[in-house]
């Protein structure tokens, strides 16, 4: 038995079809078969019912893969972490920023003083989205990450920094007629249509914006929820609605988006974040020169 065919079946059995199980392994559906049907060989039960393109799971199919379920996971998470001790050892430092930023260029700048400072580490650096950058930093993928401060309740056993705080901002279709202020209140926006990032991207962005319009009495009219910051300013572009961000965030040669400033809304830290159990032994360095307010 390998670990391999249980990791086929944990995707099959959650699939509840063979095709899109195979799909999302980029394997051929018959080799997927043939691993399933070895796998029920080899414990001597049948693991699915089939019929037809869909399958369901028999009593001791459903039983297995609730005991391994997350066995997948916890693989990947082992494998990183076993890589993670490699990168240490070997004065390697990897770093995630936030994708759609403005200020990565200042941290852009600090991290080259970094590495001028030390040019013996090797440095490995990443944009990616909110729930990436929690996933890397949890299984051991980044060593620090550079995120937006709601993001920080997300993630145990952590460590954080404030970098640059920034007033809350709207992102708002130039066709819009609020979009000729120069500010706007959270309130004059209650009877807006919102685009927010999904819960499941970022619980802390999504919450954020629930409690600060809860603040001045009314529950924003959400119409679309997105995973990214870029998806976000794209259906603002559309004229979808309006969407609370931080001031920092890049328009990537959008014509049809004013980013205006809401001097009521929480302001936004950009933060960095590191592992409280992390001994990479350049680490504490890292994070004196990216928090560094000198000059750069």
């Amino acid at each position: 038995m390998t670990i391999t065919r249980l990791q086929y079946f944990v995707e099959a059995a959650k699939c509840e079809n063979f095709t899109q199980a195979a799909r999302n392994l980029y394997i051929a559906q018959p080799n997927l078969s043939r691993q399933i049907s070895l796998l029920e060989a080899e414990l001597g039960v049948k693991l699915f019912i089939r019929a037809n393109r869909a399958v369901r799971l028999t009593p001791a199919g459903r039983y297995l893969y609730n005991c391994i379920r997350d066995l997948p996971a916890a693989i990947e998470a082992a494998l990183e972490q076993t890589k993670a001790m490699g990168r240490a050892a070997a004065g390697r430092i990897s770093i995630g920023v936030l994708e759609g930023q403005e200020i990565n260029d200042i941290l852009l700048a600090r991290i080259r003083k970094f590495a001028e400072r030390n040019p013996a580490p090797e440095l490995l650096l990443e944009r990616n989205s909110f729930r990436n950058l929690r996933q890397g930093l949890m299984n051991g993928h980044y060593n620090i990450i550079a995120t937006l401060s709601f993001e920080v309740d997300s993630m145990p056993g952590v460590c954080h920094r404030s970098i640059l705080r920034q007033p809350g901002a709207i992102a708002i279709n130039r066709k819009n007629p609020k979009s000729m202020r120069e500010e706007l209140s959270l309130a004059e926006l209650k009877d807006e249509k919102f685009v927010s990032i999904s819960p499941e991207e970022s619980p802390g962005g999504y919450n954020s914006l629930l409690r600060q319009c809860a603040n001045f009495g009314f529950k924003p009219n959400i119409v679309r929820m997105t995973s990214s910051l870029e998806s976000l300013l794209l259906c603002v572009e559309a004229g979808i609605g309006v969407a609370l961000l931080d001031r920092n965030t890049r328009l990537e040669k959008s014509e049809n988006v004013r980013i205006i400033t809401i001097p009521n809304s929480d302001p936004v830290d950009l933060s960095i974040v590191w592992r409280k159990d992390d001994s990479s032994p350049l680490l504490d360095d890292l994070v004196k020169a990216l928090s560094s307010d000198r000059e750069i």
